[in-house]
């Protein structure tokens, strides 16, 4: 793969390579700078793989899609994803759904959100970031003014979580879907 350095889009989505998988991609990875499609989604490469994989995201600075869905990266992976991702400039779509990020995975990925002005599409459902991880996000989500797309399902924001990202979603003016259920928000959200 390393020498396919003009490829445009790659999908090896749900080949359960787990963490070594990841690790032993990541070379070839690094030096497919064109690329613009990337999935990796249902590979369990947990924290272990982000991490091994987060120098090579880094070089994709055309990358336009990037699904990493149910890989179960926890906060460690997030956390090492977090740089590369806010080189992502170009990006329009990101997907990490169902990984398990947490409140603090949320915390780390927000600053390199913040830098994803033409993100259209913005999928961290199922991640359980409550309360404390919405409020961390929300300056970033503020900035994402061309997001169509948000999906939060199932994070257990609650009252306090909804009222921290009100103004944050008034600045998106392009929104089309926003997808809140499953988020115990009463009255007071």
């Amino acid at each position: 793969l390393g020498n396919l350095t003009q490829l445009q889009e790659l999908d090896l989505s749900g080949n359960w390579i787990g963490a070594q998988g990841a690790a032993a991609l990541a070379p070839a990875l690094g030096n497919m700078t064109q690329l613009q499609t990337l999935g990796l989604s249902s590979n369990q490469i947990r924290g272990e793989g982000a991490a091994a994989l987060a120098p090579a995201l880094g070089n994709m600075t055309q990358l336009q899609t990037l699904d990493l869905h149910y890989n179960q990266i926890g906060a460690q992976g997030a956390t090492a994803l977090a740089p590369a991702l806010g080189k992502m400039t170009q990006l329009q779509r990101l997907d990490l759904k169902s990984n398990e990020i947490g409140a603090e995975g949320a915390a780390a990925l927000a600053p390199a959100l913040g830098n994803l002005t033409q993100l259209q599409t913005l999928n961290l459902r199922e991640n359980y970031i409550g309360a404390e991880g919405a409020a961390a996000l929300a300056p970033a989500l503020g900035n994402m003014t061309q997001l169509q797309t948000l999906t939060l399902y199932g994070n257990k924001i609650g009252d306090e979580g909804a009222v921290a990202l009100a103004p944050a979603l008034g600045k998106m003016t392009q929104l089309q879907m926003l997808d809140f259920w499953d988020n115990e928000i009463g009255a007071d959200g």
